[in-house]
């Protein structure tokens, strides 16, 4: 019974080992998981931080092209107005083209916004002159 004996207390001892050995590899490995956590944790607060950033930036970019696209709408209505008011290139200089291309009195009101009797003025002064003197 002497044998028995050493020989259940030498399976209690290695039972004993493995399970201190098995605890130390599972506490290891713990530790390993929870520094692959931490830095994850450390890239997912810089993801976030970066994707912030780009959202900001987003925004901003979003507001300049608003404004750029209010500013451009503004200066070609400037400009629209600065060639109605120059002769040589608003809208009579423009239907006096038209008039010697043979425009008719709707392109001309349409195109040049020029008033119906303003066209048809335009055309009876401008108009080539079908009468060769014969």
């Amino acid at each position: 019974m002497n044998a028995w004996m050493i020989l259940l207390t030498v399976a209690v001892f290695l039972v004993a080992v493995g399970a201190l050995g098995l605890a130390a590899v599972s506490w290891i490995r713990v530790q390993h998981l929870q520094r692959r956590l931490e830095t994850q944790e450390t890239e997912l607060m810089s993801l976030k931080g970066a994707l912030s950033a780009i959202c900001s930036d987003d925004m901003v970019t979003d507001q300049r092209q608003v404004e750029m696209e209010r500013r451009l709408r503004l200066l070609t209505d400037q400009q629209e107005q600065l060639l109605m008011r120059d002769p040589e290139t608003g809208p009579y200089h423009h239907a006096l083209r038209l008039a010697a291309q043979g425009a008719s009195r709707e392109d001309l009101v349409k195109h040049c916004g020029l008033s119906r009797g303003e066209a048809d003025l335009l055309l009876s002064l401008n108009r080539p002159s079908s009468d060769t003197g014969g």
